[in-house]
């Protein structure tokens, strides 16, 4: 059965939802990459419209014929840019925003993407009103002391000082008082290492908080998380890691165990996970960061 919009007392008493509606459209930012590509298909499979955007506005999903266009069009958008963002938020019927971009040779470097475009993108939703704002961020991205990050810091450039400097810059802009009367929210949700590979769905995940644990995932389970988490009141205003419980373990261990492929999970419990059989148990008890 479909989750029930969960409500919150908003201005003057008013209640807002803290669900995004079925009827609203997603936007995707960085929807040729590899994660972006795959929100695009779980937006569809879930039956959303869905506006995919790039730097040009071409889609390779699109413009390959892969998908219908029934529910997805294109659209123009440089994270960079808080004018783009800005423009194409202002459209009417949008729901949320994906925030799926990453540092690139062409789109421009951590702080410009991972840092300074995560805030363009937050300062546009608030802005135009635009209710959930789910953010791809990454596993340990608070754990510089973890060889993780400091690989994945030296490969992406800062990039791990930059997503986290994000992450921290958001969660206090949705503080006001403001965003919470209007039933505006993000979801920050922090994968493990990414595989390839069919999404295996919520039985095979585990969520947790507090940055201590994590393991592999395949980016179409990370692009499933990202779109059912909007049905969901439980996700809103909440950060978690996530990837497959088979994977798990400390984030101290959790490089060698990546590379091995490990599937032995750690016997560490955090108290902080979050199992089930389906998306609602899995988001069930989260806790929200403020």
């Amino acid at each position: 059965s479909s989750p029930k919009p969960a409500l919150a007392v908003g201005e003057e008493g008013t209640t807002v939802s803290l669900t995004v509606p079925k009827s609203k459209s997603v936007v995707v930012l960085g929807a040729n990459g590899g994660t972006g590509r795959e929100c695009v298909n779980s937006l569809l499979k879930a039956g959303r419209k869905c506006v995919a955007t790039s730097r040009t506005g071409v889609i390779d999903v699109i413009e390959s014929g892969v998908q219908s266009q029934d529910l997805v069009k294109p659209g123009v958008a440089d994270v960079t840019s808080f004018e783009t963002l800005d423009t194409l938020l202002s459209e009417p019927d949008i729901g949320a925003v994906i925030f799926a971009a990453s540092a690139s040779t062409k789109g421009g470097d951590a702080v410009a993407v991972d840092k300074l475009g995560v805030l363009n993108a937050a300062k546009a939703c608030i802005q135009n009103n635009i209710p959930r704002l789910v953010i791809v961020s990454s596993g340990t991205v608070t754990r510089p002391d973890s060889a993780v990050y400091k690989l994945l810091n030296f490969v992406g450039k800062g990039i791990m000082e930059a997503k986290i400097q994000g992450e921290d810059a958001v969660r206090e802009m949705y503080t006001q008082a403001d965003c919470r009367n209007k039933g505006l929210g993000y979801t920050v949700i922090r994968p493990g290492g990414l595989t390839t590979g069919e999404s295996g769905g919520a039985s095979i995940l585990e969520l947790n908080q507090g940055d201590n644990k994590s393991g592999r995932l395949s980016r179409a389970d990370v692009a499933e998380l990202c779109v059912n988490c909007l049905d969901y009141a439980s996700t809103f205003d909440t950060t978690f890691e996530c990837y497959e419980t088979m994977t798990a373990k400390p984030v101290e261990s959790v490089g060698l165990s990546n590379i091995m492929k490990s599937t032995d999970p750690t016997a560490f419990v955090s108290g902080k996970e979050r199992t089930g059989n389906s998306w609602s148990e899995l988001f069930e008890g989260l806790e929200k960061d403020c």
